[in-house]
């Protein structure tokens, strides 16, 4: 059995057709006997479209995904705004995905022969924050962390408080869905397990150079202030202490490329798409391998 992995799709107007199109050339060639996608697919207002246009990718296979932070955003329907990440998976992906035979690992699992699918959106804990971080002399609070802008103000801001319901603290939201892939994970039981989530549990999957820590007195580039909203490093820790089922681990987000890389007793990937540069990987379920595709 393979199962195709991909993520970051972005499936907007601008750059649909080209990424549609790798994605079709993918499933052609290679086969793949399950499609999954971590995350980012398009907007939330966008559900049925989107998830319309990757079943007819695939038709008579298995299709799973995760949402991404950017499937939260209500860009053409502001108006509307459910308060809640619940309420947008309730409103807008929940219907779209049960009418298309989708499986949304946010709320269920995907179970195949040979290996269950859990994952979920993942969201992020300010656990990959740069320790002591400041601009201007200006320490960097967790208040600052959690408006979304550094202390140095102008338009640098992390856009997802902008654009998708931010109703609760940033720790509670990752508490929230650190808990709910726990739940999915013992729902699998002894089955073999590969954990698919739009943010990165682990530094490692960042695909990002690590940041050494800088002082009051440093200048260091306000992308420094955006790692804390990399990744949920507490999903790092429930994932370690839950390894002698986990297969792989599966990431999106950051729009790098990180592994496969050895985590222990498990493996891990980032896949790295960007917008309308899809990039996927293969996993083989008779080798246990991830193979990255040619893009």
């Amino acid at each position: 059995m393979n199962i195709l992995l991909t993520a970051d799709l972005h499936l907007l107007r601008g750059t649909q057709e080209r990424t549609l199109l790798k994605l079709r050339e993918w499933i052609a060639r290679y086969r793949p006997d399950a499609l999954v996608v971590a995350g980012d697919l398009s907007s939330a207002p966008q559900a049925a479209e989107t998830l319309k246009n990757l079943r007819h990718c695939f038709l008579q296979g298995p299709i799973a995904v995760c949402l991404g932070n950017h499937d939260f955003w209500m860009l053409e329907d502001s108006s509307a705004e459910p308060g809640s990440l619940s309420g947008i998976v309730e409103r807008y992906w929940l219907p779209a995905a049960a009418s298309l035979d989708i499986v949304l690992l946010d709320a269920e699992n995907l179970r195949l022969p040979e290996l269950t699918i859990v994952g979920g959106y993942g969201h992020y804990d300010l656990g990959f924050a740069v320790p002591h971080l400041a601009y201007d002399g200006i320490l960097v609070t967790e208040e600052d962390y959690a408006r979304g802008a550094p202390p140095s103000g102008g338009t640098l801001r992390w856009r997802d408080f902008q654009f998708m319901p931010c109703d609760r603290p940033p720790k509670e939201i990752a508490r929230e869905q650190v808990d709910g892939v726990r739940e999915r994970m013992a729902a699998a039981a002894d089955s073999r397990t590969l954990v698919v989530l739009h943010t990165p549990p682990f530094e490692e999957l960042l695909g990002v150079p690590p940041v050494s820590p800088v002082t009051a007195e440093s200048a260091p580039s306000v992308y420094a202030f955006f790692r804390a909203y990399l990744g949920n490093r507490s999903m790092g820790v429930l994932l370690r202490q839950a390894q002698d089922n986990l297969l792989g681990v599966v990431c999106g987000h950051t729009h790098r490329c990180a592994g496969p890389l050895n985590l222990g007793r498990t493996i891990g990937i980032n896949i790295g798409s960007d917008y309308g540069v899809p990039k996927a990987a293969l996993l083989s379920l008779d080798s246990n391998r991830f193979e990255r595709l040619p893009e």
